[in-house]
């Protein structure tokens, strides 16, 4: 079988090209089928770019406009031979793969947003019954939520992987903190992630931050934040010496601060099967997260990480959700024989269920063209 997949580019800056390289790293280990790769550009330090089964062509260039000829061109020489298109995220990648759906299987997801025509986070008919033979969710709480919203079956769950060679608990050294004029010796609590919506949290673990300065209850702890932090954050804690901006960091130094911290939050009010929390489990964290979307799919509570009701009835933030949030880290912090115990089965917990071999197997049979369509994850 020969495959085709139509993506923008094929470089982890994002949570969906993460799965985009994640998805094209397992595939590259097929010996069952091989992968042609049509982007607009590729990291090649990634496994994919070197896998002998996998052909990569650029000039794929969908958010241009002025380049929609070549593109249409690109799509259509690169169909050629190929019995499947798989387009694992943008909207428009799908949009081009129409050009080349007949005699073809056209599998999507899961970063595919809906079309704009409606007021609605889910696809409908026109991208399930037309533009796609299968759509993929990331976890069995989205899958189910396309499902009933949609009225469709032909959406199957397929959950992320991560490497677990690159976050890895025995990368583990205090000397990283020197690069970052950090002090080693305190308790590290970790957030990674955006800082572009409310829905991240990021303000409630702030909140959570100035309740334990205040109480005096964070004299041994170091807040870490990695990603690009708004404006008002970047205000909120200017005057917390604990609190420490990293930016965007990605690759071996962002495997390296996970498994140099301690204890990971991720404070969102929704959170789909989040990529932050697959890579502290692997990194052998202890993972503080909220009961919500995915995230019960990936910590088992009590046992791989604690799981905190953070979200009210609306689908917002509970007002107290930073005391919550600065009682369960100071829960952890006091007790590191739990901590340790819980990033030791959040370890376990990914190489068993969240390889990039288990993706391999789960995407090639989804691709094959006489795959049957479930909605069993």
């Amino acid at each position: 079988m020969r495959a085709l997949v139509l993506v923008d580019h094929a470089v982890g800056t994002s949570g969906p090209h993460r799965n985009v390289v994640g998805s094209l790293n397992a595939l590259g280990t097929r010996s069952d089928l091989t992968v042609r790769l049509l982007a607009g550009a590729v990291d090649e330090t990634e496994p994919y770019a070197h896998a002998a089964n996998l052909e990569i062509r650029l000039g794929f260039h969908p958010h241009s406009a002025f380049r929609f000829a070549a593109n249409c061109r690109a799509v259509l020489a690169a169909a050629r031979g190929c019995e499947v298109l798989y387009v694992p995220t943008n909207l428009k990648s799908l949009l081009y793969a129409q050009l080349a759906r007949v005699g073809r299987r056209v599998v999507a997801g899961p970063n595919v947003t809906p079309l704009p025509i409606r007021r609605s986070d889910s696809p409908g008919r026109p991208e399930l019954a037309l533009m796609c033979d299968l759509w993929l969710e990331a976890s069995d709480a989205k899958k189910d939520h396309v499902i009933a919203r949609s009225g469709f079956s032909n959406v199957r769950c397929i959950r992320h992987s991560i490497d677990g060679a690159m976050f890895s608990p025995n990368r583990r050294s205090v000397g990283v903190w020197e690069r970052y004029g950090i002090l080693s010796g305190t308790t590290k609590v970790l957030y990674v992630g955006r800082d572009d919506e409310p829905r991240k949290g990021v303000r409630q673990l702030i909140d959570a931050v100035e309740q334990l300065n205040c109480s005096g209850l964070a004299g041994d702890l170091d807040f870490i934040f990695v990603g690009r932090m708004s404006e008002a954050t970047v205000r909120r804690t200017a005057a917390m010496p604990n609190v420490h901006r990293l930016g965007f960091i990605k690759g071996v130094d962002l495997a390296n601060v996970y498994a140099g911290a301690d204890i990971a939050v991720v404070p969102s009010s929704w959170e789909n099967m989040p990529f932050s929390v697959l890579e502290a489990m692997s990194s052998g964290l202890a993972v503080l997260a909220p009961r919500v979307g995915g995230i019960p799919e990936q910590v088992v509570d009590g046992e791989s990480g604690v799981l905190l009701d953070l979200v009210g009835d609306d689908g917002r933030h509970r007002r107290d959700a930073g005391k919550i949030l600065a009682e369960a880290i100071r829960g952890l912090t006091d007790n590191p024989g739990r901590r340790h115990h819980l990033g030791q089965a959040a370890r376990r917990r990914t190489l068993e269920h969240f390889s990039e071999a288990r993706l391999g197997a789960e995407l090639a049979e989804a691709l094959r063209p006489a795959s049957r369509e479930n909605t069993s994850c």
